[in-house]
């Protein structure tokens, strides 16, 4: 099979995401196409040609009665991209067989993923770094290493760890500050998330391990973005998180209410003490008291 540059370029969209649905693809690579069908003969020649692999099991779409097939790469497709691009590092790509029961939790983060991208760019002087998935082993030059990147195991004996489901850099006037996302399903209780995630986002916190996931970071605090299905389990989780250490870290986000407009400068992010506010306070953001570091809309002049 003759690879063209928009062959390679879907390969590569989809080796970057690892999991996609035929419309995520569309939307980064064919975003002017009125219809899906030429996306999806695309997809059906690569997967053919042993360049992709659509998984087995569809996932579920939000807000549907409908299921979409998800893809990702191959071995025999990240060396294609590697020879084309003359870049080895596309040979560490994560290759393996997605579990059937993560795949609808990872389609959702990506999807907060395109749109935060897509956000930071209409932002004028944000500049979204770096991003770090949850799949991303230490060792890049072995995809199929068991040791991730953002996993911190602290003890064994009593078990205290934290695994977010990504990590990303913002700059923003000289200054770059850390965030992790949890992408919530509403698989848990905001009770059980409370207890189980808190611990170890403070001690991650007090031991400042992101500024080993993030060296370029310039600030010496960090925020976890959870990003949930509705209003009622952002406030709901807010008040299981009263009590629980590190509740000043957490910034709840209902993604229904989330665009592209406002997701880093509109009133949309709520913290521990229930005020709403915007992650990044722009010129043209209302002056607010400064003098409330731990409120989203309150923080330095660079990044909530």
């Amino acid at each position: 099979m003759q690879l063209t540059e928009l062959d390679m370029t879907v390969l590569k969209t989809v080796a970057r995401y690892y999991v996609l649905t035929r419309e995520m693809v569309q939307s980064v690579c064919c975003a002017d196409h009125a219809s899906g069908r030429g996306t999806r003969k695309r997809l059906s020649r690569l997967g053919q040609a042993g360049y992709l692999t659509k998984h087995r099991v569809p996932v579920a779409l939000p807000g549907t009665n409908g299921a979409a097939p998800v893809y990702y790469a191959t071995k025999k497709g990240c060396e294609a991209l590697a020879s084309y691009f003359g870049d080895d590092e596309f040979l560490a790509t994560n290759t393996r067989t997605p579990r059937a029961d993560r795949l609808s939790h990872w389609i959702a983060i990506n999807k907060t993923r395109l749109l935060i991208e897509e956000a930071a760019l209409l932002v004028p002087g944000l500049k979204l770094v770096h991003w770090i998935t949850e799949w991303e082993t230490i060792n890049k030059g072995d995809a199929a290493s068991d040791q991730f990147y953002l996993h911190t195991q602290f003890s064994k004996t009593p078990p205290l760890s934290c695994s977010p489901d990504a990590g990303f850099l913002l700059e923003y006037r000289g200054q770059r500050k850390v965030y992790y996302l949890e992408q919530d399903l509403a698989t848990s209780s905001p009770r059980q998330i409370a207890a189980r995630k808190s611990k170890g986002y403070e001690r991650l916190a007090k031991t400042e391990v992101h500024r080993k996931h993030f060296p370029e970071t310039t600030i010496g605090a960090f925020r976890v973005l959870f990003v949930t299905s509705n209003d009622y389990r952002a406030r709901k989780t807010v008040e299981e998180m009263s009590d629980k250490p590190g509740k000043e870290l957490w910034l709840m986000m209902n993604e229904s209410a989330l665009t592209v407009d406002n997701f880093f400068t509109g009133d949309v992010a709520l913290d521990h003490e229930g005020i709403v506010g915007p992650l990044v306070r722009t010129q043209s953001t209302q002056q607010v008291d400064t003098t409330q570091p731990n409120r989203p809309h309150a923080a330095s002049p660079a990044t909530a």
